[in-house]
């Protein structure tokens, strides 16, 4: 099929892939089908190729959705992390510019996620790495991710960060599927818990990708700062505050493109700060087609920020596109 859109296109930040055996293998391990969604899509690279020339995505840089690769047994995760990010890193090559790889992690396990990021970057050309809100209850700020954390940033690594299930949905979550109110809460909790147990003042070549245009950041940020002035220790507060150091995060425009959510967040950043990311397949292509729509008929950007947002600020992260 030719492509149909004028090169060089969209660069598509938040784009998952299922390996595999990887659906049947996650809902075996939990007993259900994840984060309370009623199935979890199909993918394949032919039908991903097609979807993205139809809507003018030139590159997809994959990832695995949560619930990510660990179901309890250290071992099992550290196979599968592997298997994954081998099968990403074979699709990369195999249709070249089409998409990169963030690879997965087996977190909460430190020693294997080190053994990871060794091979993901050294072996396979990876382009950065997806990690979760938290894992197993445990969130990236904890001081037992540090020697993750320090890693990453030894070697200036790409962190896309995705929403899981909190542990404590059993009791919030209300019946509803967790993607629908719980991810967004769950990015605020991570983010906020980065910078106040200082892990992003350490850290800071450590590139990170916020999903969903920040989940509730924008709305909370100022409240958040305030609490954090004047109760939280001072040592644990961020050089020059909470809101700059969410000022030095990049936030991808999935499920949030619409102006109620894009308005919030340029109250915080400007556009130099914002990238792509259309959630396929577990958005379908309609809702790909229609997050360009929105992008395309808002009035908070013109036509150099759109190409920004849509192209340059992602060519600015990623070398290798």
């Amino acid at each position: 099929m030719p492509i149909s859109f004028n090169a060089p296109g969209r660069i598509d930040v938040h784009a998952h892939y299922l390996p595999p055996g990887y659906r049947e293998t996650a809902a075996a391990a939990l007993g259900a089908i994840p984060d309370g969604m009623p199935r979890m899509p199909d993918w394949d690279p032919q039908t991903t190729v097609g979807m993205m020339d139809r809507h003018g995505i030139a590159t997809a840089m994959l990832s695995v959705s949560s619930p990510g690769v660990h179901f309890g047994n250290d071992d099992a995760a550290r196979s599968l992390a592997r298997e994954v990010n081998e099968f990403a890193a074979r699709n990369a090559q195999d249709h070249r510019g089409r998409f990169g790889a963030f690879a997965s992690l087996p977190l909460p396990n430190v020693d294997a996620a080190l053994g990871e990021i060794t091979y993901a970057l050294d072996t396979l050309n990876a382009d950065g790495f997806v990690m979760l809100t938290n894992y197993r209850g445990v969130y990236l700020g904890d001081a037992r991710f540090a020697p993750v954390f320090d890693e990453l940033n030894r070697r200036n690594a790409i962190v896309f960060m995705h929403p899981t299930s909190p542990p404590c949905w059993e009791h919030i979550a209300l019946g509803f599927p967790r993607p629908m109110i719980e991810f967004p809460f769950d990015s605020t909790r991570a983010i906020t818990n980065l910078i106040l147990s200082g892990t992003l003042e350490r850290c800071p070549n450590v590139r990170i990708i916020v999903p969903h245009a920040g989940g509730t950041l924008p709305f909370l940020a100022r409240r958040i700062a305030t609490v954090a002035s004047g109760l939280i220790a001072r040592e644990r507060r961020p050089k020059g505050g909470f809101i700059a150091a969410l000022q030095r995060l990049f936030y991808d425009t999935a499920g949030a493109s619409g102006d109620n959510s894009l308005a919030s967040l340029l109250t915080l950043i400007n556009s130099s700060r914002i990238v792509f990311g259309s959630d396929y397949p577990f958005m379908p292509e309609a809702a790909v087609e229609a997050t360009i729509g929105e992008l395309k008929s808002t009035k908070l950007f013109n036509a150099d920020d759109l190409r920004a947002i849509e192209r340059g600020n992602a060519m600015k992260l990623f070398a290798r596109v």
